[in-house]
């Protein structure tokens, strides 16, 4: 069998794959499922008015995903990742890293040396669900909510004790390791988690070392109100043997919340959060002199109130202040700090008519380099029978990042090297996102089609240059682009029988960026993406298999200067990724036990232009025991 695809071949085998609609356990209605992240209240997924995509804890753990990237790929089309030397860069809906925020509990992750997200400090053991609303989001999340916003909502504490431990082997000496402890103890809940990821690695891929402790208590005062304080460690060692040096990741995350209910329809919120990335290097391998390379650290708090004023009326509102800081001596040219600042009022209400939902929202952001700037929304939402119509425009908001603003650095490659140069006059970004979506649902059926566009004004991007004053050949931010995002997202479960689940999705995005005298496509996003999910089970066993797929692509970080003038030289044959994960669970009184094998990458599909640091074929194995 072929490896790669042509495009032809490529949109006839997703249009076979979604011919078949795709599933959910009978014993695990999604449809009911409560959900927070479009609206900042609880909604059941069917009825909120935000379409929203999720994916449960359940199908995490079937699927054999033991990271993010592996259930948001699984699971979500229009998502894809290609990671490289720069970090996991993310793309959704055409858009990359930089426009989609990622939450976990609602709280925001920094950004870390290369304005990626390290999805390797989250372990999907401890995840009840993750969220997904596409689209500018910036009423209720500010800045970077332009594309999406991903929102990993982790597990509640519900018993007096449960414990869990769980470990896996896999291909190249790969281990992933974790265990937890949670307690109710009267007014007091505990939560602990450690885990540990450790691999030998490859050809392809570096060998690293990685591991995380997080701790949660949570104190309920009485009937009215509660406070909770959560901390996260993370290390992770990467061992760059082509360099003979060694890469070292630290975070540190500490939030806290209290929440007061004046009654059971006004509650007030006042929490802080603050997350810190930081980035060292020794110079030789295991060697004990350390430099520090980089840091990010995001700090937010936050006073939220929710009203429900009637039956019909919700109301919320709020106050939230953010700070950032970076620091990275090799590309700022300087030891110095770059910091900035901003506050927010924001409020959303939501009115629910005898025919139609209305949800309309605003924020206003006064930011400590940029001024002013007001995102206003409006969504609504028409149920009828068992269908949901929906429609929404929203507008976005991204002002630079310090990167952006402030690089300055030679970039030390192979080839002719240039000079990456920040642009201290940029002008923030902003979108305007508009969909409408239509969804069938019944206890075992759903079905959801969206059209959207996102329409991207003083797109930053990189132009290169020839700086005739310093005789230099630069690399330089510049407001010189519109981007526009079209696309139509399908989405369907169904629920067979009691054996046979099949969940899948289909993705179409045309996402284009446009100067002054040209138009070319969007790096990195693939027109035509995929996936399907098939559960079979029987008594205590099931088998899952799973497919994703993505059409051609123009490569996120062309390899020479030439390429960046021709992007369209450096695209990339379309590929599909077969998953195979068998399931055993074992039970003894209070213990539950689990034993999981299968094959990742089953057509062992090698191509370092489309998928970097991807050996082929992986094996594995693992098991579990929890305690309730």
């Amino acid at each position: 069998m072929k490896k790669e695809l042509n495009n032809k071949t490529l949109i006839v085998g997703i249009f076979l794959l979604n011919c078949t609609f795709a599933f959910s356990q009978n014993d695990d209605r999604l449809l009911d499922e409560v959900v927070v992240t479009a609206t900042q209240t609880m909604h059941t997924l069917k009825n909120t008015p935000v379409l929203t995509r999720l994916i449960s804890q359940k199908e995490i753990q079937q699927s054999g995903a033991v990271t993010v990237l592996e259930a948001l790929e699984n699971f979500v089309p229009g998502v894809s990742f290609t990671p490289n030397p720069m970090g996991d860069n993310i793309q959704i809906g055409g858009l990359n890293n930089k426009y989609i925020l990622v939450l976990v509990d609602g709280e925001r992750l920094v950004n870390e040396r290369t304005e990626n997200v390290n999805f390797s400090r989250l372990n999907t053991a401890h995840i009840k669900r993750i969220e997904i609303i596409s689209g500018a989001s910036s009423v209720l999340y500010g800045s970077n909510a332009i594309g999406a916003v991903i929102n990993i909502i982790t597990q509640d504490v519900t018993e007096p004790l449960q414990a869990a431990a769980r470990t896996r082997f896999s291909t190249d000496n790969t281990w992933h390791s974790d265990v937890s402890l949670r307690l109710k103890l009267d007014r007091l809940a505990s939560k602990t988690n450690f885990f540990a990821k450790n691999s030998d690695g490859n050809a392809v891929l570096n060998p690293y070392s990685n591991y995380a402790v997080a701790q949660a208590l949570k104190y309920t005062f009485g009937d009215r109100s509660d406070a909770e304080i959560k901390g996260q460690y993370y290390r992770g060692e990467t061992w760059l043997l082509d360099k003979f040096e060694t890469r070292v990741d630290e975070n540190y995350t500490l939030n806290g919340k209290w929440r007061y209910r004046f009654s059971a329809a006004n509650e007030l919120i006042l929490a802080g959060n603050t997350d810190k990335y930081t980035g060292t290097e020794r110079f030789k391998l295991h060697n004990d002199s350390m430099a520090r390379a980089n840091s990010s650290q995001y700090s937010t708090l936050r006073l939220t109130d929710t009203w429900d004023a009637n039956e019909r009326l919700q109301i919320v509102g709020g106050v939230e202040f953010n700070w950032e800081k970076t620091f990275s001596y090799s590309q700022f040219g300087t030891a110095a700090d770059r910091a900035a600042n901003n506050q927010n009022i924001f409020a959303q209400a939501e009115y629910r008519l005898d025919f139609i939902d209305i949800l309309a929202g605003a924020r206003y952001t006064r930011h400590s380099q940029f001024g002013s700037h007001f995102s206003p929304k409006i969504s609504l939402m028409k149920s009828w029978k068992d269908f949901r119509f929906r429609g929404s425009v929203s507008n976005g908001y991204k002002v630079p990042t310090l990167k952006e603003l402030y690089m300055n650095f030679l970039h030390p490659i192979d080839y002719v090297p240039f000079w990456v140069v920040g642009n201290a006059d940029l002008k923030p970004e902003t979108s305007w996102y508009e969909s409408l979506s239509a969804e069938y649902l019944t206890n075992d059926i759903n079905v959801s089609a969206t059209i959207y566009t996102n329409q991207i004004t003083n797109c930053i991007h990189t132009q290169r240059l020839w700086n005739a004053a310093l005789q230099r050949s630069e690399l330089r931010y510049d407001n010189i682009e519109k981007a526009r995002i079209s696309g139509v997202d399908i989405a369907a479960q169904w629920t067979v029988n009691q054996h046979i689940a099949i969940k899948g999705g289909y993705s179409f995005a045309d996402a284009t960026r446009r100067g002054t005298t040209n138009r070319s496509p969007l790096p990195g996003n693939s027109t035509h993406t995929a996936t399907i999910n098939a559960t079979f089970s029987h008594k205590k066993q099931s088998v899952v298999i799973s497919t994703r797929a993505r059409s051609s692509f123009i490569a996120v970080y062309p390899p020479t200067p030439e390429a960046m003038l021709n992007p369209e030289s450096t695209r990339v044959n379309g590929y599909w990724i077969s998953n195979l994960v068998y399931n055993l669970q074992l039970s003894r009184g209070k213990w539950r036990g689990h034993l999981q094998t299968g094959i990742n990458n089953v057509l062992d599909y090698k191509n370092q232009d489309a998928l970097p640091g991807n050996n082929g074929r992986v094996y594995f194995v693992g098991m579990g025991v929890n305690f309730l």
